[in-house]
């Protein structure tokens, strides 16, 4: 039951996760691949598919493996991907990112937007890199410390909500243990929070909080949602979402 009111509060949003189809093809633009190339791409936890949408279009002769667990999100994706007719390029699966079997050094780019925290940032670059070619790219967007001394208040929710936040020289120095070669990164705008992201999910919270009144089990993820919209609003300067750029070794 718990699911369905999750689903229902980010119903209709385009993103699960803070973003913007602008940061995307910023982190895309730090891609040293020709955009004309055959390519393969992997999509690792790709939601309702905004970002797959994206690299669709900026490298129009790779063929996309999207993977996420939420067939409700697949299937908003998958709508839209027969709208703008794109259905041939990209494959739309219902898997697990612990789960992959795909051949190894199959991909020349792996693309996890919003989404490397489920593995653990660490954990998600060991397990995929044997699934990259030779000089292939991982890319992705990760929480992040943006200094030293964040407030407590942060520091509290984050270390109950995700043990592996760290800065973003850790972070760096964690993708260069990892085998791969750092090559760059870029802090996402406040936007990308409030406007693509927050904004639609604090509109479907208001609606959720009149239609549940009375609703325990709805009014506590509408409360769950609502309290980290609220660190955001107070403590932005403490922390975001980072895309890291890297070369498989």
């Amino acid at each position: 039951m718990r699911e369905t009111y999750f689903y229902e509060a980010f119903e209709g949003l385009s993103r699960l996760a803070p973003g913007s189809e602008r940061s995307t093809k910023t982190a895309i633009s730090m891609v040293d691949i020709p955009r004309d190339k055959k390519i393969n791409i992997l999509d690792i936890g790709c939601g309702a598919g905004t970002q797959t949408l994206v690299l669709a279009e900026m490298f129009p002769n790779a063929h996309i493996k999207a993977i996420d667990t939420s067939e409700h999100f697949l299937t908003v994706l998958r709508t839209r991907l027969v709208e703008k007719g794109l259905s041939e390029r990209v494959d739309v699966l219902n898997l697990s990112m612990f789960d992959m079997d795909f051949p190894l050094e199959s991909f020349d780019i792996i693309w996890a937007e919003g989404s490397i925290y489920i593995a653990g940032f660490q954990r998600g670059l060991k397990d995929w890199n044997p699934f990259l070619k030779q000089e292939g790219y991982l890319v992705c967007s990760e929480i992040s410390w943006l200094h030293n001394n964040p407030a407590n208040e942060s520091k509290e929710f984050w270390e109950q909500g995700y043990s592996e936040m760290n800065t973003i020289p850790a972070k760096i120095k964690q993708i260069e243990d990892a085998e791969y070669s750092y090559q760059s990164s870029f802090t996402l705008p406040k936007e990308d929070w409030t406007e693509e992201y927050y904004k639609p999910l604090e509109n479907n919270l208001l609606q959720m909080k009149e239609k549940y009144e009375g609703n325990d089990v709805a009014l506590g993820i509408v409360d769950m949602l609502q309290q980290e919209i609220d660190l955001y609003s107070q403590y932005n300067r403490d922390y975001s979402y980072v895309f890291y750029v890297m070369k498989k070794r």
